[in-house]
């Protein structure tokens, strides 16, 4: 309802808030010779901010903002699949649509393609990671192809495979229906 949106937007600009303090605590930590890399869970902080840009970034989290994205754009090729699609819609909602574009076109080269399951990589594996699980990997590749090149068929063959998983088999968990 109309009268929740004032709640609603205080808990997530507080939840935002105290992300981006937890954010640029780890940056400050970064010991001078650390050894550069970006983790999946600063992955995930960059996905989930590109959600919302109407809400201003803290002058004091911007260089912790901005080494991390450099990281993700730096080593976007050293991530699974999952973590690949989240940085290529982060980059391509701030801005950077040329990478976003080649993280896609890489992703289309790496995938397998076939008239009876559509599209899909079959390296992605079941794990014990929230990012290794194939229905909610191809959830946001639908998401990212569907986004970054809205004109293509390949939605559609992603789609295919998700749709196949379910007649030949089950979604695993009620996270994965619900992202499917």
């Amino acid at each position: 309802p109309d009268g929740e949106q004032p709640v609603l937007d205080q808990i997530t600009k507080a939840g935002i808030a105290w992300l981006e303090k937890m954010l640029k605590t780890e940056y400050d930590r970064l010991p001078p010779t650390a050894v550069e890399d970006i983790s999946a869970t600063q992955i995930q902080y960059l996905y989930m901010r590109s959600f919302f840009p109407e809400i201003g970034l803290p002058g004091s989290v911007f260089p912790a903002m901005n080494y991390y994205r450099k990281q993700a754009i730096r080593y976007w090729p050293k991530q699974n699949i999952y973590l690949r699609g989240m940085i290529a819609l982060f980059l391509y909602r701030t801005g950077d649509r040329k990478t976003a574009k080649d993280i896609i076109a890489s992703l289309k080269e790496n995938a397998t393609q076939s008239e009876e399951l559509g599209m899909y990589w079959p390296s992605v594996k079941p794990g014990y990671y929230w990012q290794e699980s194939p229905v909610e990997t191809q959830c946001l590749l639908i998401e990212a192809f569907h986004e970054i090149n809205p004109g293509l068929k390949l939605t559609d063959q992603l789609k295919y495979w998700l749709l196949r998983q379910k007649q030949t088999r089950h979604w695993g968990n009620t996270k994965a229906t619900a992202d499917a």
